[in-house]
């Protein structure tokens, strides 16, 4: 059982919870709770789409060497994650469960974005690796506790929903404030990719630190019952009764698919944009229209999801990544317009899938809570594995297939221009189909008796 306190430090606590009800944030709590998602957006707008063009060009690196870098890193995340993860849902401290994990990742995050956003005279590919190894490190010790700390602010399904869309709202718009900089840096002053990767950094290393003392000043951590200390007793037998939970195996298997297309489509966006569209020097541009689309589409979505069964929602976000994404190949060639109305319509439903797989933790995470398993950041912990792991694989995959398509680089500007279409729009083709495969596998189940999606998921009238 979640129960958020409202006897100590009354006054801090009196700026974040509403007045009417205790577990529910007020506006400016959800704003403070959800910030440290622009150190997150920081570090993963450039991580999927600058850095594998700075790496392929600054350090000469073929696609292929890129793609394996990003999916080892990748790899390093998921050994990281359940142990951090585990170990914050285990050992609570006079701090509480999540803050000391938070607190400890922020430096390690300015030390690894030092070493990997800026070129120093000693920067050579051994430096570069350990420095995102670092990076990733206190990305994870940040994302983690932070993730589990969401999954129990509040029990009933509709605060859950409500706290889901916010940071899923608070990423778009992030994103774009983030994104203005490159761009204004692009169109402005002409200014190359080396030079927009290093004022991204710039703005990371100011971030990080101010929104993580705000957010462990003001945000107050939930009193949680203890848990079955057998189960959380080690990382692995954690784990298996994350496995062993109802709908959890069928959530981290869409969550992995909804988290393959995005990563595989960023990591060649600008080679896209570039060679594919024609659009030279308009990467991102179109990149911070694509998060504008998600911005006012969140809300609409966090207020009307509710009423839709969460299947009926997964289906509509892979069915139409299906039907928009080959629409790509018939865009001509320096038409802005034409890119600029391809982008939107693909965006509409951009986030969709993740708003309602993570409200489907949110869930499983208050149903083993109130059985006495504390593991929230442990479920939060099991489905970014899932997708940054597909993550991984989608950069390496998009990636490698376009270093195939370029062969020896005989091939003329139209094929190209074809070849970089198709790489681009072949992961959401995929992942679409098989995202809707997957959901009918399951309606199937449901059919003939088989447990099906949990239908509270993100309907708390259900």
């Amino acid at each position: 059982m979640v129960v958020i306190r409202t006897s100590d430090n009354a006054p801090t606590e009196g700026a974040v919870v509403s007045s009417k009800s205790p577990e529910r944030l007020s506006l400016f709590g959800l704003v403070v709770f959800s910030s440290p998602i622009l150190i997150m957006q920081a570090i993963e707008i450039p991580w999927r789409t600058y850095l594998p063009s700075l790496f392929a060009t600054k350090f000469g690196l073929s696609l292929g060497a890129v793609g394996a870098l990003m999916m080892a890193i990748r790899l390093f995340d998921g050994v990281a994650e359940p142990a951090i993860a585990w170990a914050s849902d285990r050992f609570p401290t006079r701090w509480g469960l999540r803050r000391p994990w938070m607190a400890a990742g922020a430096p390690l995050i300015m030390l690894g974005a030092a070493g990997v956003f800026f070129d120093w005279p000693w920067t050579g590919l051994a430096s570069l690796i350990v420095a995102c190894l670092v990076l990733h490190l206190g990305y994870v010790m940040l994302v983690t506790p932070h993730g589990g700390w969401g999954l129990e602010l509040a029990r009933d399904a509709g605060e859950r929903l409500r706290i889901t869309a916010g940071k899923l709202w608070f990423a778009a718009a992030g994103t774009i404030a983030i994104l203005l900089l490159p761009s204004a840096l692009e169109r402005g002053f002409g200014i190359g990719l080396e030079g927009q990767v290093a004022a991204l950094g710039m703005v990371l290393l100011v971030l990080c630190p101010l929104i993580v003392v705000i957010v462990l000043r003001v945000i107050p951590e939930p009193d949680l019952a203890r848990g079955d200390d057998a189960k959380l007793a080690n990382p692995v037998s954690l784990f298996v009764e994350l496995a062993r939970l109802p709908g959890m195996r069928r959530v981290l298997l869409l969550q992995a698919l909804a988290g393959f297309a995005p990563a595989a489509s960023g990591a060649v966006f600008l080679f896209f944009v570039d060679g594919g569209l024609g659009l030279k020097g308009w990467g991102s541009t179109l990149l911070l229209l694509q998060m504008a689309v998600m911005l006012v589409m969140t809300p609409v979505w966090s207020r009307f999801g509710a009423r839709f069964e969460p299947r009926a929602l997964l289906a509509l976000s892979f069915g139409w990544q299906l039907v928009i994404a080959p629409l790509v190949l018939l865009l001509p060639a320096g038409m802005l317009a034409a890119a600029i109305g391809f982008l939107t319509l693909r965006g509409l439903f951009a986030g969709l899938d993740f708003l309602v797989l993570r409200t489907m933790v949110a869930e499983i995470a208050h149903d083993s809570a109130a059985a006495g398993l504390r593991c929230g950041a442990s479920c939060h912990s099991a489905c970014n594995i899932a997708m940054r792991l597909a993550m991984g694989g989608g950069a390496w995959f998009a990636l490698s297939l376009l270093s195939m398509a370029s062969g020896d680089g005989a091939a003329s500007s139209i094929n190209a221009s074809t070849a970089l279409r198709v790489v681009f729009v072949l992961p959401s083709v995929l992942v679409g189909g098989l995202g809707l495969v997957a959901l009918a596998v399951e309606h199937l189940r449901t059919v003939r008796g088989s447990a099906g999606l949990p239908p509270t998921c993100c309907n708390p009238s259900a």
